[in-house]
C-alpha cells in the first residue's frame, strides 16, 4: 500500500518551486544562498526527503524567495517559534482555522512593480487538509 504524502511536504515543495521560478533562481544558486546541500534539497523537491526541520534554514529560504516565513514553516510541517507558546492556549485551534481559511499572499513575479498586489489561489484543499493534520 502506497503511503500518502503529507500535505505539508507537497505544499512546501510547490511553494519553494514557485518562489524559485518567480525569482529566477536555480537549485544550486538557491542552495548556495541558504546554505543547503543541493543533492539533499533536490531530493526534498522530488519528494524523496522531508523539508529541512531547522527553523532558521526555513526562514532564510523564505527571505531569499520573498515568501511569508510563517506559511513556509507551517507548510514544512513545523510550528514556528512565535506560535509554539500559543499551541497549548485555549482557543488556539480556532484561531489557526481562521488563519488557514485566508488565501496566502502571492510572491511578486520577476519584473512586477511593487504597486501590483496579487493573491495566489491556495493549492486545492491545502488549508483544509493542513488544518486536519495540525489539529
Amino acid at each position: 500500500m502506497k503511503r500518502k504524502t503529507p500535505v505539508f511536504s507537497e505544499t512546501f515543495r510547490q511553494r519553494v518551486r514557485e518562489g524559485m521560478r518567480a525569482k529566477g533562481i536555480g537549485l544550486r544558486d538557491f542552495c548556495r544562498q541558504v546554505n543547503l546541500d543541493p543533492s539533499f534539497f533536490s531530493k526534498v523537491l522530488s519528494g524523496k526527503r522531508s523539508p529541512p526541520s531547522e527553523e532558521q534554514v526555513l526562514r532564510r529560504m523564505s527571505e531569499v524567495l520573498e515568501l511569508d516565513p510563517l506559511e513556509l514553516i507551517l507548510s514544512a510541517g513545523r510550528i514556528p517559534a512565535e506560535l509554539s507558546s500559543q499551541v497549548a492556549r485555549p482557543g488556539f485551534s480556532s484561531q489557526l482555522r481562521v488563519w488557514l481559511s485566508r488565501p496566502p499572499l502571492a510572491t511578486k513575479a520577476r519584473g512586477e512593480s511593487d504597486s501590483v498586489q496579487r493573491r495566489a489561489a491556495p493549492p486545492q484543499d491545502f488549508r483544509r487538509d493542513l488544518a486536519e493534520e495540525l489539529l
